[in-house]
């Protein structure tokens, strides 16, 4: 996918063939031209300094169509706090199996692997990631974990993709086995959470009235796990205010 980046063009004079041997050059306006072009250039290069801080990144080099990216295999547009600056509409790749943000250098077009430890959170269309630390309990582990619900308790799912490689014919072939696992944060405590006896532990000083919502609105499936999980949490915050 190509991104289009600023272009910063200086008119140095425009003069008719038949005028030219009588108008003189404006030097003024030439240096002012000049000193507007280089503060330009260099207000752009400075927004970008950060953003373009990161390490070279290496693709897999397979021979299927298996990808280790979340969702698709292709640029997508979306937020990101890097270095404790916002930067908007910014293409990026989030590699599961690395858990790395890949982002595209602003001025070459290179891919970058943006330096972990300085993302704070990054939006993927309608998808919010957050860096997490490790609990106490190692729970959870350090890394990108998606933000399902943001309320009094959350709702944070890990994904992740494993490799698996073999070689067929001479060609290295990539499969990624992707795992997601959902965990509620209550009262500063991470408990994972699969099922409608595991989500009823956590909400147990509510549990009659939480079962009673999960009867009414539908078992936690395995194909609707995540949005289910969710919307337990928002009822749970909502009888509890």
């Amino acid at each position: 996918m190509t991104v289009s980046r600023p272009c910063f063009v200086v008119v140095l004079c425009c003069a008719l063939q038949s005028f030219g041997q009588q108008l003189p050059l404006d030097t003024t306006f030439l240096t002012s031209a000049k000193s507007n072009q280089v503060k330009l250039y260099t207000d752009y290069i400075s927004g970008q300094k950060r953003i373009n801080n990161g390490s070279e990144y290496r693709d897999y080099l397979s021979h299927n169509e298996e990808h280790p990216y979340f969702e698709v295999d292709d640029w997508a547009y979306g937020s990101i706090i890097y270095d404790e600056e916002l930067y908007e509409n910014v293409p990026m790749f989030y590699d599961l199996s690395r858990d790395k943000v890949i982002s595209e250098h602003s001025l070459n077009g290179a891919k970058l692997e943006l330096i972990s430890e300085k993302v704070k959170y990054f939006t993927l269309g309608s998808h919010t990631f957050v860096r997490l630390e490790a609990d106490e309990g190692r729970t959870i582990e350090t890394g990108f974990h998606e933000r399902l619900y943001d309320g009094k308790v959350k709702v944070y799912v890990r994904r992740e993709k494993s490799l698996q490689q073999k070689v067929e014919s001479n060609n290295i072939i990539f499969n990624f086995d992707q795992k997601d696992r959902v965990y509620i944060l209550k009262d500063g405590i991470y408990h994972p959470v699969r099922t409608k006896k595991s989500v009823l532990e956590v909400f147990n000083d509510r549990r009659q009235d939480v079962r009673a919502f999960i009867n009414k609105n539908g078992r936690i499936r395995k194909s609707d796990r995540e949005n289910a999980i969710a919307r337990v949490a928002a009822f749970y915050d909502a009888e509890t205010r």
